[in-house]
C-alpha cells in the first residue's frame, strides 16, 4: 500500500511527515524537518529550503518567501529574467520536500496531504491543489492546518500540564489557536470517537510576518532619527531588517531584553549605516498589542459560533510558532486558564496530523474519523421579494460540516423568461459588493409563466471546493459547473460544453443587456404586485416609454431609464413598508 505523506505548506517553515506503526513521525529534512519556505536564484539554479534562506538575506532581489500570502492572487514574482506565479514557487517547496524525504525515506514520494489556513478561500485551497499538481504530486486531501493539529493531539493522547493522560472518551471540546508566520486560524472542535469541527475563523493576513514588521519599523525610525537616511522602499536593508527581526522578536521570547548591533546595512547611494539599540519585552508587546488583540477577537467569535463559553473548553492547543510568545501564551491563559493547555510542538503537530489523515486515506489503522466545516458562506445572487434589488442567499453557511450538499428553490421573475444568470459569491454580507465572486454561468430557460421553479444545489467537497447544478423544474433545463476562482474575473465553465471548448465571459454588449433585463424585470415585478391602479399604470406607461426607446434607439433613453427607475425605487419602498 502506497504511503500517503503529510505536508504543512507554511508561509516561514514548511515540513512533512509520515505515519509508521500508527504514528506520525517527521522527517528530517534540512536536518530538523523544519524546511524554510524560501526559493532563490542562484545563477542558473534553483536553490530551496535552508540553503535559500540563508541566501536570501544577501541577495532579497534573487529570492521569495512567504509566497503562502499570495496563493490564490494573480500576481507575478520575478527570479532572475522569469516571472513565476505564486503555484510555481510553492511547487518548489513542495517537490523539494518530497524528493529530500524520498532520499531519506528509500522511495518516491507522489501522494500527499497538505494543509491550508482554516480561512483559506475556495481561491486560495485551488491555488493550493494547483501547486501539488505543478509539484507532480496527488492531492488526496486538503486539511485545514487547526483540524490537523487536533488530529495529531488526539491521536497521540498527550498528558495535560498535571500529567494526567488526556483519553479520547473524556477529551471534550479543544480550541485550537493557530498563529503562524502569515496567516492565523482558530477551531473549536468536539473531540471523540469523531472529531468533529464546530466552528472555524480566522484571519489570513496576520502572523509573525506583521510582528517583524513593526520592529522593522521601530529599527528605521532610529536609523532615520541618528542618521538621517530613509531605509522604506530599499529592498536589500528591508531584507536585512527583517532576518533581524525575526531574531529579534525570538530572543525576547526568552529573554526580558534583546540587544540589537548591525552593522554594513545596505543604504541607498551605494552607502551603509549601522544600528545599535535596545528593545525590551514590554515594549514588543505595546507595539504589537493590536495584532494580539484580532486574534483574540477571532477566538471570541468562534467561541460564540460553537455556542461555547470559556469555561466548557476542556483543552486549547497552540500551533504555530508565534504562539511561543510569552504575551499570546498570557492572554489566552487570561481566557482559559494556564490548566487547559498541553504542551504541543507547534512546528510539527500541523504536519503530523495531516500524516494521520493520509493514513485515514489509505486504510491505515488510525481509530480517528474526522468531520471537518465550511470556513465561508457560500450563496447565490438573487432578487430581493422585499426590496427588488440584488442580495446574496445562502446556499451552505459557513462552519457547514462537510462534504456538504444544499439546494433551495428559486422562481423566475417574468413570464417567458430567457435566462436564469447564477453568480456564486463566497463571504458573510448579504451585499454582493461587499462579497467575493467567486464563479459565474447561467441557465437557459424553456418558455414558462412567471414563478417557474429553478432549483440551485452547490455540493462542497472534503477539498473545500466548489460545484454547482441549476435546473429549471419541469423542462428539462439543466447546467451543472464548476469553479475557477483564481482568474481575475470569475468564470465558470458548463461541463455540457468542454468538448467544444466554450467559456462563458461577459462582455460590454452583454452587461449592459442584463442590466437593461434587470431593469424591466424589476418594473414588471413590481406592475404585478401593486394593487393601487393609478400607481400601477403610471410605472406601467413608464415601462412603455422605457421600452419604446430601447427599441427606437431614442436620444433621451438616459432620462427616460432615471424616470423609470425613481417610479421603481418609490414603489418598492411603499411595497416594503405594506409587507
Amino acid at each position: 500500500m502506497d504511503k500517503i505523506y503529510g505536508i504543512d505548506l507554511g508561509t516561514t517553515n514548511s515540513c512533512i511527515s509520515v505515519l509508521k506503526d500508527g504514528r506520525p513521525h517527521t522527517i528530517p529534512v534540512d536536518g530538523n524537518g523544519i524546511v524554510p519556505s524560501v526559493v532563490s536564484l542562484d545563477k542558473e539554479n534553483l536553490l530551496v529550503g535552508r540553503v535559500a534562506a540563508n541566501r536570501a538575506a544577501a541577495f532579497p532581489e534573487q529570492s521569495v518567501r512567504s509566497v503562502k500570502r499570495l496563493m490564490g492572487t494573480t500576481e507575478k514574482l520575478k527570479l532572475g529574467k522569469k516571472d513565476y506565479d505564486p503555484e510555481d514557487i510553492s511547487a518548489m517547496i513542495l517537490r523539494y520536500l518530497c524528493d529530500e524525504a524520498g532520499k531519506i525515506e528509500g522511495g518516491d514520494i507522489d501522494r500527499v496531504v497538505i494543509t491550508v489556513p482554516a480561512y483559506f478561500s475556495d481561491a486560495q485551497r485551488r491555488a493550493t491543489m494547483e501547486a501539488g499538481k505543478r509539484a507532480g504530486l496527488t492531492v488526496e486531501r486538503i486539511v485545514n492546518e487547526p483540524t490537523a493539529a487536533a488530529l495529531f493531539y488526539d491521536q497521540v493522547k498527550i498528558a495535560s500540564t498535571d500529567a494526567a493522560p488526556v483519553h479520547r472518551e473524556d477529551a471534550g471540546y479543544v480550541l485550537v489557536y493557530d498563529l503562524g508566520g502569515g496567516t492565523f486560524d482558530v477551531s473549536v472542535l468536539r473531540m471523540g470517537e469523531i472529531i468533529e469541527v464546530m466552528a472555524s475563523t480566522g484571519d489570513t493576513h496576520l502572523g509573525g510576518d506583521d510582528f517583524d514588521r513593526r520592529i522593522v519599523t521601530r529599527i528605521m525610525r532610529q536609523i532615520k532619527e541618528k542618521d538621517d537616511i530613509d531605509l522604506n522602499d530599499h529592498v536589500p536593508a528591508l531584507a536585512r531588517l527583517a532576518g533581524v527581526a525575526e531574531k529579534t522578536k525570538i530572543t525576547l521570547s526568552e529573554n526580558a531584553v534583546a540587544r540589537v548591533n548591525e552593522t554594513h546595512i545596505p543604504a541607498p547611494g551605494k552607502k551603509t549605516c549601522t544600528v545599535s539599540m535596545e528593545f525590551s519585552r514590554e515594549e514588543l508587546e505595546k507595539m504589537t498589542e493590536d495584532l494580539v488583540d484580532r486574534t483574540i477577537v477571532c477566538v471570541e467569535k468562534a467561541m460564540d459560533e460553537a455556542k461555547l463559553t470559556p469555561d466548557k473548553i476542556d483543552r486549547v492547543l497552540l500551533v504555530g510558532g508565534m504562539t511561543r510568545m510569552p504575551v499570546i501564551v498570557s492572554r489566552i491563559e487570561q481566557i482559559f486558564g494556564a490548566a487547559r493547555m498541553p504542551v504541543v510542538d507547534p512546528d510539527l503537530s500541523v504536519a503530523n496530523g495531516a500524516a494521520i489523515q493520509g493514513g485515514i486515506i489509505s486504510g491505515e489503522n488510525c481509530e480517528q474519523i474526522l468531520v471537518d466545516v465550511t470556513p465561508h458562506t457560500l450563496s447565490l445572487e438573487v432578487l430581493s421579494d422585499e426590496d427588488y434589488t440584488l442580495q446574496c442567499t445562502p446556499i451552505i453557511p459557513r462552519n457547514t460540516q462537510i462534504p456538504a450538499t444544499r439546494a433551495r428553490m428559486f422562481g423566475t421573475v417574468v413570464h417567458n423568461q430567457e435566462t436564469v444568470r447564477l453568480n456564486v459569491y463566497q463571504g458573510e454580507s448579504t451585499d454582493p459588493d461587499e462579497n467575493t465572486l467567486i464563479g459565474k454561468t447561467e441557465l437557459k430557460l424553456a418558455k414558462a409563466e412567471a414563478d417557474c421553479p429553478i432549483v440551485v444545489e452547490y455540493s462542497y467537497d472534503l477539498n473545500g471546493i466548489v460545484h454547482l447544478i441549476a435546473e429549471q423544474k419541469g423542462y428539462s433545463r439543466k447546467t451543472e459547473i464548476r469553479i475557477d476562482s483564481r482568474n481575475p474575473q470569475p468564470v465558470s465553465q458548463n461541463l455540457s460544453e468542454i468538448e467544444d471548448g466554450e467559456w462563458y465571459e461577459e462582455d460590454e454588449p452583454e452587461a449592459e443587456a442584463r442590466a437593461i433585463n434587470f431593469v424591466t424585470q424589476r418594473a414588471n415585478t413590481l406592475i404585478a404586485k401593486i394593487e393601487d391602479k393609478a400607481k400601477k399604470k403610471l410605472l406601467s406607461d413608464a415601462l412603455a416609454r422605457y421600452e419604446k426607446a430601447l427599441k427606437d434607439d431614442d436620444g433621451d433613453i438616459d432620462g427616460i431609464e432615471d424616470e423609470l427607475l425613481s417610479l421603481i425605487e418609490e414603489n418598492a419602498e411603499e411595497n416594503a413598508e405594506e409587507n
